[in-house]
Parts: C-alpha cells; structure tokens; sequence
C-alpha cells in the first residue's frame, strides 16, 4: 500500500470543521456502525440522488433532443422493476457486501480517525483508482460476453437496449460482484483513509448513472475529458449489444479494436448533425427573410363598403 502524508493543519487537518462532525459520529455509534451504516448511506444517497436531474429531463421537452435514443422511452413497468431488482441487491447483496468495509479498513491497515488526507491526494488517488478499475471494468466486462456465460448472466443487465440512470446496478448478483471487486482494487493498492475510500465511492456512483443515463448533454464530461467515454459511448453498447466495453474511458477499447463499430456509427452522427444544423441554419435564414419581406411590403388598406339608406 502506498503511503500518503497526512495533514495536522492544513486543509483537512484537525481543524477542519468535518473533525469534530467526523469524532462525534465515531464516539457515538462507534467505528464499526460509523463505517457500516456511512457506506451504505452514502451509497444509497448518491445512486438515488445523481439520477434526479436525469429522470427531471424526461420531464422537460426541451431537453429530449439531447436523449440518445430518441424513439425509445421508458415505461413505469421498466421502473418497478428495475427499483423492485435494486432493492433486492443493495439489500441482500451490497448490504453484507458492505457491512465487510470495516473488517477490510482493518485488514488493510487504512485509517478511520482524523487527521485527514489533503484534497489534492485525494483527487491523485481517485483518478488513479478509477483507471485502474476502468482496466479491470473492460476485461471482465469483455468475458461476460463470451457466449458461453452471457445468457446466464450478463444478459440481465442487457434487459435495457435503451438505458437510464439507475439501471446501472441492475443486474445478476455474480456480476455485481465481480464488478465490484474492480471498484475496490483501487482502494486496495492506494488509499490509506475511509474518507478517501468514501469520495471515490461517490465518484465512481456519479460515473456509473452518468454513462447510463441515455443522455448527451453539452455539459456531459466526454465534450470536455479526452478519452472519457461519456453516456453516448456505453449507451451504443447497449443498442448494439457488442463493443465499447470499458466504463469510463474510451481508451482501452481503441488499444484493443472492439470499438469499431462505434467509430462507423459515430461518423454517421456526425454528419446527421452536420445536415441538421445546416437545414436548420436555411430555415432560419428563410425565416429571416419572410420575415424581412413582410416588415418592407406596402400596407393594403380596405375601404369599407358604404351603408347602404333606406331610400336607396
């Protein structure tokens, strides 16, 4: 394990306001609930709650051009079952799964008191945690759809050709937890806190519901991240059931040639969005235009037809 320095005073240190939030919930309810009942919170807060904005969007006409698969909509039945599926597994699956953390802080010799790690080696470790698990995502994530175990198990999660945020832990109880052992070799080889493991856990949520979203915002972290695959990239994988196997980046999929098909489609987008933004930029311009001749055109003023008198 590597060792990170940890701080007294500065950022995270002892007089941080979250020291005396942090002690106070560990004197109260003592370590191992402090570690079991805070990951599952956190758990269940951030898968939930990072869904919210998407599920909002469906609501909002406007921003349905930004879905991926525009025919494809999800109907109350694909919810209750997709939430009567989560419960059973963050209950009966992640819910021992988890109630492990604090044996394996232990085991691994990782911290629970304060002080805390500064935020800068906070976010090195997360980003190198989460290629490390990107590595580990794209192997084994590539076997489960060997032909030979698919139907058996990953098909499951196949179950949504059009994806949206919380079908992302849906899926068969072997497979999350293989999966989830990627999520943890990261903090296996690198991190030395709970707090560090926790920010993780909500990076690694917040990745998992947005690749799943089935939305391509121009705020989506794949404009702005090179290589990040982004909803647009995992949501092909879905419609197309083969392909594009990573979960955060696209580079492994390139190094490896299984995003090929991708690639063909994607330049197909591109210049489907080429046409559309040109024939919109004709319309407007025909629109200008009428509306430019209707502004210049002569006013034609009807003379009302004289009353007609009773003597006429």
């Amino acid at each position: 394990m590597l060792n990170s320095t940890l701080t007294e005073d500065l950022s995270l240190g002892l007089h941080h306001p979250l020291f005396n939030a942090w002690e106070g919930g560990r004197a109260a309810v003592g370590d191992f609930f402090f570690v079991y009942i805070g990951t599952f919170v956190l758990h269940e807060l951030c898968y939930f709650g990072f869904f919210i904005p998407y599920l909002i969007a469906d609501f909002i006409p406007s921003l349905h051009r930004y879905k991926i698969q525009k025919d494809k909509t999800v109907s109350k039945e694909m919810y209750a079952n997709c939430i009567k599926r989560l419960l059973f597994s963050h209950v009966v699956i992640q819910g021992p799964m988890i109630a492990l953390t604090k044996l394996f802080l232990d085991f691994m010799g990782m911290s629970i008191a304060a002080p805390f790690p500064t935020w800068t080696k906070i976010a090195t470790t997360c980003f190198y945690c989460i290629v490390i698990e990107d590595f580990y995502f794209y192997w084994v994530h590539r076997y489960l759809h060997h032909p030979s175990i698919y139907k058996h198990i990953h098909k499951i999660h196949h179950e949504h050709k059009a994806p949206f945020g919380i079908a992302a832990e849906y899926a068969h109880p072997i497979e999350t937890a293989f999966l989830g052992i990627g999520t943890m070799l990261g903090p296996m080889l690198l991190i030395d806190h709970l707090l560090t493991l926790w920010i993780w856990l909500v990076v690694r949520l917040f990745q998992t519901i947005e690749v799943h979203s089935g939305y391509d915002f121009p705020w989506s972290l794949n404009r702005w991240i090179p290589f990040w695959g982004g909803a647009i990239f995992h949501d092909f994988h879905h419609e197309k059931f083969d392909g594009n196997y990573s979960s955060t980046f696209t580079l492994w999929d390139k190094v490896f040639g299984t995003d090929d098909k991708y690639l063909v489609k994607a330049h197909e987008r591109e210049r489907e969005d080429d046409r559309d933004s040109k024939n919109d930029q004709v319309e407007a311009l025909v629109a200008a235009a009428d509306s430019s001749a209707v502004r210049r055109s002569p006013r034609v003023f009807r003379r009302k037809p004289k009353a007609l008198n009773d003597s006429e």
